[in-house]
């Protein structure tokens, strides 16, 4: 079907209602869209290790999803026209979702015409919250998705419309593998579209159509083949583990419990709706709810009659109905519930809704399903009746988009934070240098880490000393620590940032187990009395944190700075040591440059001070000289904090400028 121009200015329309709102709540409210341990690594991390001669192949950081590494990828231009921020990360996302709204309208428009392409697009570009949410996380795959299997379907029905030719049959193809590669997910989406074609071709000329459309499949699903292929099918591995080993198996009783779950329970909860303007949460999510299930009941007799044009067609019995395209569609939207509903009663896969901000995070898998509740939505609106009144069942699905209205900081008083954060957070990388699955000895380790500037250098050790640390803890079991002869597997000058590192991996457990390890205290204590200088650089990684905090997070991890340091007392030569890495820490928060940062480290900071006035700020003077982005600094830092040692500071800089030295 061909555009009016006054179609195209309802997907122009639609677009901008998507830019518009998202802007405003990265604009106001960053920190509620931030997950940075599942952003950052690997996906923002990815473009400082991608293209180095001898470093990390980029395969070793793919997980079980590739759209992991296609975000990452992506990511390169985006750092490279807006500089490597968590906001120009967050953009890789932000544009495939508004990919995803195209397609979706171009795949609408083609089987309900213009009006319900309008309405499928407006209830995306609005809502509901959780893919709101997820619009704006760069997790790799759960989102990233939704504009390939939105093109994949919009191909098919393109074809199907138009007339099947060798050229389409190729494109379609490779959507189809394509759409695979970036999810293992999209293939319930590929085996529906697969099915939906023999039904509408027949037996004989699928296998005819087979000449092409499987070798376009096949150049799409390649580089997810390969990857398997060089990291040990680790994708397929994860799908074996969730759906045999962790699943439900034989198992009717579990089956059903998980089915009634999905239904009476997560089906309504998954659009995430939070209350706002006093109404709860709940009743928008009814609303969305509502509106879908209206939809799904007006396309199921559409569906029947698609499904038993299909089942006619399989056997051979090709139909030449004109809306058998349509019924298609109605047949293959309508098995997709069922289906997901299905794949989550026999699999392992858990849905666990968690707190504020990260609610969304535990509806992922219903991603999908809910992109695909916008086409219900839409294609009931169009069967429902003709004109204005075909807005009626999209009404509930809009005026429940409202709701996200909460997400919004409307003080406006912390604005444009994501420019101002690192995208990366490289010391992540040392889980894949050091995994036994990626099969990379220490020294195999440490020469990739050389092949990397100073500071991606740095940071890597840093991760290194972390996940050695953390392996002999988890071997000691508690009993007697062999820790410090870790350092004697790393360069004798990459030892400072090894060490420190066993102090991050120490701050991790304190954080998990609600109080700091003694037999660290006793080592470090030990060490330093036998005049070792290293374990002093334990004690200042002691004060950093594994995940890169946000200025919403100083709140909490402030208050626990302050708890280590009290825990310390008893032994009053470690403190300065660690009251360094204090200062360390919060010179790196300085340098982002960001006001309410700055005065809640000018609130904590007197304390650190009084205890060593020296250590914190050279600490501090290192921080700011640490970091791989250009500090943003507004006001100069004695300013800031004026009972700093400003020599001090000046010296704490030119250690670290040596420390980074090549």
């Amino acid at each position: 079907m061909g555009s009016s121009r006054q179609g195209w200015l309802g997907l122009a329309l639609a677009l901008a209602a998507y830019v518009a709102l998202r802007a405003l709540l990265l604009g106001t409210n960053f920190d509620e869209f931030a997950m940075p341990q599942f952003e950052q690594f690997p996906m923002g991390t990815l473009p400082l290790l991608a293209g180095v001669e001898g470093g990390l192949p980029v395969s070793c950081v793919y997980d079980n999803s590739a759209g992991q590494l296609l975000t990452g990828w992506l990511a390169v231009p985006s750092y490279a026209l807006f500089g490597e921020t968590y906001l120009a990360l967050k953009l890789v996302p932000l544009a495939l979702g508004a990919l995803a709204l195209v397609f979706l309208w171009l795949a609408v428009r083609e089987s309900a015409g213009e009006r319900a392409a309008l309405v499928a697009a407006l209830v995306f570009a609005l809502g509901p919250t959780t893919l709101v949410k997820y619009s704006t996380f760069a997790s790799g795959n759960h989102f990233e998705t939704l504009a390939f299997n939105a093109l994949a379907l919009w191909c098919t029905l393109r074809m199907h419309r138009t007339g099947v030719t060798p050229r389409r049959l190729l494109a379609t193809g490779f959507t189809w593998g394509f759409a695979a590669f970036v999810f293992l997910g999209a293939l319930s989406t590929v085996l529906l579209l697969a099915l939906v074609h023999m039904g509408l071709r027949g037996p004989r000329a699928t296998l005819r159509d087979l000449a092409w459309l499987a070798p376009g499949f096949a150049v799409g699903i390649a580089p997810l083949l390969a990857l398997n292929a060089w990291t040990g099918w680790r994708g397929f591995e994860f799908l074996e583990n969730k759906f045999t080993k962790e699943g439900s198996g034989a198992d009717l009783g579990l089956v059903l419990e998980r089915l009634a779950a999905f239904a009476g329970e997560h089906l309504l909860a998954a659009t995430q709706y939070r209350d706002f303007g006093g109404l709860p949460g709940t009743f928008a999510r009814v609303l969305f709810l509502a509106a879908f299930v209206a939809g799904y009941v007006l396309l199921v007799p559409a569906a029947w009659r698609g499904l038993r044009a299909l089942a006619r067609g399989a056997l051979g019995q090709v139909g030449t109905s004109a809306t058998r395209v349509e019924d298609a569609l109605a047949t293959f939207l309508c098995a997709y519930l069922p289906l997901t509903a299905l794949a989550f009663a026999t699999s392992g896969l858990e849905i666990a809704p968690k707190d504020p901000p990260m609610e969304a995070e535990g509806y992922r898998y219903f991603n999908t399903h809910l992109f695909y509740a916008t086409f219900v939505i839409a294609l009931g609106a169009a069967r429902l009746a003709q004109g204005r009144r075909a807005w009626l069942l999209a009404t509930p699905a809009l005026a429940a988009g409202l709701f996200n209205g909460a997400l919004v900081d409307w003080s406006f008083s912390h604005t444009n934070l994501g420019a101002h954060y690192d995208g990366f957070n490289v010391k992540q990388t040392a889980n894949q240098l050091l995994t036994p699955r990626n099969g990379y000895s220490i020294e195999e380790a440490c020469a990739m880490a050389e092949s990397y500037p100073p500071g991606v250098r740095s940071a890597l050790y840093l991760g290194m000393g972390r996940v050695r640390a953390m392996q002999r803890v988890l071997k000691s079991r508690g009993g007697e620590l062999d820790l410090w002869s870790l350092l004697d597997e790393f360069p004798a000058d990459r030892r400072p940032e090894v060490a420190r590192g066993i102090g991050v991996a120490f701050r991790n457990l304190a954080r998990m187990q609600s109080r700091l390890d003694t037999r660290f205290v006793e080592i470090a204590a030990a060490r330093l009395a036998a005049g070792d200088e290293l374990a002093g650089l334990a004690l200042e990684g002691l004060a950093t944190d594994w995940e890169v905090a946000m200025a919403w997070d100083l709140p909490k991890r402030l208050p626990e700075l302050e708890a280590l340091a009290r825990e310390l007392e008893s032994r009053p030569e470690l403190v300065p040591h660690f009251v360094r890495g204090v200062g360390s820490v919060l010179g790196r928060t300085l340098r982002r440059g960001v006001a309410i940062e700055a005065g809640a480290i000018a609130e904590f900071a007197p304390a650190m001070l009084a205890r060593s006035q020296t250590a914190f700020s050279e600490g501090l003077g290192a921080g700011l000289e640490d970091g791989l982005r250009a500090a943003q600094l507004e006001t100069p830092v004695e300013q800031v904090l004026p009972g700093l040692d400003v020599a001090a500071v000046a010296r704490g800089r030119e250690r670290r400028r040596a420390e980074l030295a090549p």
